[in-house]
């Protein structure tokens, strides 16, 4: 353990001492930050304590695993999956959370959590398959408005569910649209220097980051 980690726990304990931070969110603080290194398990708690269910921590909690496609939609977003790729995370997607898992106290995040996994345990082939053709429908069905964005018209979306609405109707680019920040991103052979578009911040060749205009 390095001595910046060491000296925050310190701090947590000191805090703990004051009574700043009572005796479980001292322990849990600690225990993240000293014993929760496994990456997966560290994303596993993340997910039932603060952002709320998705298809990764879903899948790592049936199966111990998080397969490629998945991980891939849980790093660079459902956007990059194959048509052949998309059942499977169509169908953790249909039993997650979503944004508004930030909303959510602990108890409602665990219990619609158990409440997921029992679905994808228990569902028949039936209700499975409704579940993933209802899934993609939201998602290409999500509204949008065209709008120039870095100098390029685009499909400009609210949800960050967006890039793969458009991907998967066969744009190669969109924009989605987040309080002061406007991501763009693009797809397949397409670069943001090839399609023409102008970012404040390039993540990556093929996503960027525009920031609001702050009024003189």
């Amino acid at each position: 353990m390095n001595d910046k980690l060491k000296n925050v726990l310190a701090q947590i304990e000191e805090l703990r001492q004051e009574k700043a931070l009572h005796n479980e969110q001292a322990a849990l603080a600690s225990y993240v930050l000293e014993r929760l290194t496994d990456q997966d398990e560290a994303m596993l708690a993340n997910r039932l304590v603060h952002c709320g269910s998705d298809p990764a921590s879903l899948q790592l909690a049936l199966t111990g695993a998080v397969s490629d496609p998945v991980q891939r939609a849980h790093t660079m977003g459902p956007g990059c999956l194959t048509e052949d790729e998309r059942g499977e995370w169509l169908l953790l997607a249909s039993q997650s959370l979503g944004e508004e898992g930030l909303d959510y106290t602990v108890r409602q995040k665990v219990t619609q959590f158990l409440g997921a996994l029992t679905f994808l345990q228990t569902a028949s082939g039936l209700e499975l398959q409704g579940a993933i053709e209802a899934e993609l429908e939201k998602i290409v069905s999500l509204s949008y408005v065209t709008q120039v964005v870095g100098g390029v018209a685009m499909k400009t979306y609210t949800s960050d569910r967006g890039f793969a609405a458009a991907y998967w109707s066969g744009e190669q680019y969109a924009a989605v649209e987040q309080g002061d920040l406007t991501f763009v991103g693009c797809t397949g052979e397409a670069t943001l220097d090839s399609i023409g578009v102008k970012v404040d911040k390039q993540i990556s060749p093929q996503f960027g980051l525009i920031f609001a205009k702050q009024p003189a």
